[in-house]
Formats: structure tokens, C-alpha cells, sequence
């Protein structure tokens, strides 16, 4: 008989779908409200930068924070200071002294409150579900994510616009107070045992680097998630120019293959508990690197729209895969007490690693042009992540190997040391 993830989790995830759908709001309205205020596109990427630079910036201190403080606390916190902030960025709006300053401040503000609330909710999850339904747990709260952001909370936002440029915003505010009571409705002991325990000791914020170094598999993850990360955003780098060029796609056929691709993302999230119970956890992880690098590397090797259109579902469903058993592999082997610090690591490596990844993707292309023809080079980026993720393939294979030896040697010893 399967365990359920019970009413505690239910609370956890209605209170992160509210907050995901506002965040498919803000991240549709923002750039569009700065758009109107300047034509500039540097200042209108500096708006949508800004909402992403505090996970390059603070990670490793919000991760000891989670840490140091109750879980519960810190996600109402986060969503109250959020409120705040949008209700001073409608009030500029409707008193018409908005400006592109307070547009990037109001987004790096909301870009931390972010990462606090998605942090902390991502270290909740093992301290309320059993850790054999993780995968399970993550996959509901990923289909959560990719629903009311992507799909609904942006699609919504693309209306409402047209309506008035502040009503994403109020909307925003809405959900977040939605959010708030079920919240409350958390009950976490684990989170107030994690402030005892923090307590007596200095709030590290390098103890979790310190402890994925000490672990080899931990230390494996994170150096492959620099390389995963890298390829996969050197791609994205140059995706409209391949898009248009060699696919010859407008904007609706660019954004149809994206459609595409977050359904395949859906059902991904839904299917991970089923492949790990049928299949195992380290085939459903292997496999899942194994097809993403085949899948996004056949992508440099087509121009058919409607073949891309396949891979990009695939490569989506399996990168969500890959990444919930990622997720709920770290979640097992970190204790709950350094959970947030340890995170903030990953975190860091995979954001901090994504503006490299764009300068890599074009710099490649750039380079290539002078070798070969242009719709040659804009291939290669996806040909050599199929590359890449065939080598971080094998490297995983053999630190999964080692960990699982190590893991039955370590049992064995435990029941050789028990008295008869």
C-alpha cells in the first residue's frame, strides 16, 4: 500500500501554487511595464535581470538562513515583504511616478523574497513527506510550479495587460494573501528543532560548501550541475536565432514549440513516482541525463519544425525527471539541519552558472562563423551538449555505482556491529 503525502503537504502545495501563479504574473508584467516606460532594451533586461541576480548573489546566505530560522516564519515573512513592495509598485504605477530605478529595485526585492519562499519550501518537503514518496512529492509541487506559472499565471498576465498594466500586480497581491493561511496551517517541528540546534553555533554560510565537499556523490552533482547548466543555457542562448533561421518559425510557431515543451514538463512531473517504483531510482536519473543529451543534441542535427517540436517534448519530460530525482536524492542524504545551507550551493552553481552558459552559447556561434557557415554554427551549441551530457553520463553512472557500494558495505558493517 503507497503512503500518503497527508493534509501537511496538501498545505505546503496549495500555498506554493498561489504563490507560483503570481510569480507567472509579475514575471510576464514586469519587463512589459518597462517597456512602457523606455525603449531602451539594456534597461528593460536590467528589470528582468534583477529579478533573477539575487539567486547568484544570495543563495549561500539564504540557505544558512532556512538554517538558523523556523521554516514557516520566514515563507510568511518572505510573502508579506512581497505584498509590500507590489503595493508600493501599484501605487507608483497609479500615480504615474513610476521609473525604471524603482522598477529594478522593486524587482530585486521581489527576486529575493523569492528565493527565500522557493528555498525554504524545497528544504520543507523531506521534514513532512516520508522519504521513500519524495519523488512524488516533488513531482506534484514541480506540476504545481510549471502550471499556474507557466501556463496559467502567464497566460493570464498576457490578458490582464490589456486591461490595465497594474492588474498583474494586484493580482499578484491577491494570491499572495491567499498564500498566508495555509501557511499557518503548516504545523513543521522539524524547523523548530533546526533553530535549537543552529542555535548554540555561528550562522556558516560556507557549511554547506564544506559538506558537499566532504561528500563525493554530493561534490559529483554539483560539479555536473555546472556543466548540465552551462550546455543547457549556451543553448537557450542562441534558441531565437535558430528558431528563426533554420526552422523558419515566427513568433507564434517559437512560442508553440515552448507550449510543447512545458507539457511535456507536466507529465514529466506527474510520471516521476511511477518510473523510479517500476524502473529504480539510478536507471529513472541515468536515463533521464542519457535522453536529455540525445534529445537536445539531435536538435543541431534537424531542421524540421515538427521534429524539434518531438524533441523539445521529450528532452522537457526528462529534464523534469532528472532534475525531481536530483532534488530528492540531495533531500535524503543531507540532514535536515543543513538541508538549506547545501541547497543554497546547488542553487548557486545552477543560477550563477546560467549568465555564463548565454555568453558561452553566443561566443561558440560567434566563433564557429568564422570556420563555417552560419547555419552550421548555430548547431553546435546543441550538438556539443549531446556531447557533454554523454561524458557527464558516464560520470554519473560510476559515482552512482561507487555510492551504492559504499552504501551496502556501510549496512553490512552496522549489522556486524549489533550485539546477537
Amino acid at each position: 500500500m503507497s503512503k500518503r503525502l497527508g493534509r501537511n503537504f496538501y498545505h505546503l502545495l496549495i500555498a506554493v501554487s498561489f504563490s507560483t501563479f503570481g510569480d507567472g504574473l509579475t514575471l510576464l508584467a514586469m519587463p512589459w511595464l518597462a517597456s512602457t516606460i523606455t525603449s531602451n532594451t539594456f534597461f528593460v533586461s536590467l528589470v528582468s535581470a534583477s529579478m533573477t541576480l539575487p539567486w547568484l548573489l544570495f543563495s549561500l546566505y539564504i540557505g544558512a538562513l532556512i538554517d538558523y530560522y523556523p521554516k514557516k516564519k520566514l515563507m510568511i515573512l518572505a510573502a508579506i515583504i512581497r505584498i509590500i513592495v507590489l503595493i508600493v509598485l501599484n501605487v507608483s504605477i497609479l500615480f504615474k511616478i513610476i521609473s525604471i530605478p524603482l522598477l529594478i529595485l522593486a524587482a530585486f526585492l521581489i527576486g529575493i523574497t523569492k528565493v527565500v519562499f522557493d528555498s525554504t519550501a524545497q528544504t520543507l518537503v523531506p521534514s513532512i513527506v516520508s522519504k521513500d514518496i519524495l519523488e512524488k512529492a516533488n513531482g506534484y509541487i514541480m506540476t504545481s510550479r510549471l502550471t499556474m506559472s507557466d501556463v496559467v499565471g502567464r497566460s493570464i498576465g498576457g490578458i490582464l495587460i490589456s486591461f490595465g498594466i497594474f492588474i498583474p500586480f494586484a493580482l499578484d497581491i491577491i494570491s499572495l494573501l491567499a498564500t498566508i493561511p495555509f501557511l499557518f496551517l503548516l504545523k513543521t517541528t522539524a524547523s523548530l528543532k533546526s533553530h535549537a540546534l543552529n542555535k548554540k553555533s555561528k550562522l556558516d554560510i560556507l557549511e554547506g560548501v564544506k559538506f558537499v565537499w566532504k561528500n563525493q556523490l554530493l561534490l559529483t552533482l554539483a560539479l555536473m550541475g555546472i556543466g548540465i547548466t552551462l550546455m543547457f543555457t549556451s543553448t537557450l542562448a542562441i534558441q531565437v536565432f535558430y528558431v528563426k533561421e533554420i526552422l523558419k518559425l515566427d513568433s507564434s510557431g517559437f512560442g508553440l514549440l515552448i507550449a510543447v515543451g512545458t507539457i511535456g514538463s507536466i507529465i514529466g512531473s506527474q510520471s516521476i513516482s511511477l518510473l523510479k517504483n517500476k524502473f529504480g531510482f539510478n536507471a529513472t536519473i541515468l536515463t533521464s541525463l542519457l535522453m536529455m543529451g540525445f534529445t537536445l543534441g539531435s536538435v543541431g542535427l534537424t531542421s524540421n519544425p515538427f521534429i524539434v517540436g518531438i524533441l523539445y517534448f521529450i528532452a522537457s519530460f526528462f529534464i523534469v525527471t532528472f532534475n525531481i530525482c536530483n532534488l530528492s536524492l540531495r533531500q535524503r542524504i543531507i540532514p535536515d539541519n543543513k538541508l538549506g545551507r547545501v541547497s543554497g550551493v546547488f542553487q548557486l552553481l545552477s543560477w550563477g552558472m546560467s549568465p555564463l552558459g548565454m555568453l558561452l552559447g553566443g561566443g561558440i556561434v560567434n566563433l564557429a562563423e568564422k570556420y563555417v557557415s552560419r547555419d552550421i554554427a548555430l548547431r553546435i551549441p546543441n550538438i556539443s551538449l549531446g556531447i557533454v551530457y554523454s561524458v557527464l553520463f558516464v560520470v554519473l553512472f560510476i559515482a552512482l555505482k561507487k555510492f551504492n557500494k559504499e552504501l551496502l558495505m556501510n549496512n553490512f558493517r552496522n549489522k556486524q556491529a549489533k550485539p546477537n
